[in-house]
């Protein structure tokens, strides 16, 4: 039996994928370099792989001014 603190943790966690797939498809990232697709990713790639797609996207930005 999963008891209450363990199904809260998991729904943080959902709840922090969904988030980040969201911020990865506004960015225009649907797939890994290595071809995988963000839905199929763990929690701890969602978040490598946004913190370099927002650096990229920091530094195309800065890059055109």
């Amino acid at each position: 039996m999963v008891d209450i603190a363990e199904k809260q943790r998991q729904r943080r966690i959902n709840d922090r994928k969904v988030e980040l797939i969201n911020e990865l498809y506004r960015l225009g990232v649907y797939e890994t370099r290595d071809g995988r697709k963000v839905e199929d990713l763990s929690l701890f790639t969602l978040e490598h792989v946004h913190i370099t797609e927002e650096c990229r996207a920091a530094k195309a930005y800065g890059e055109c001014r």
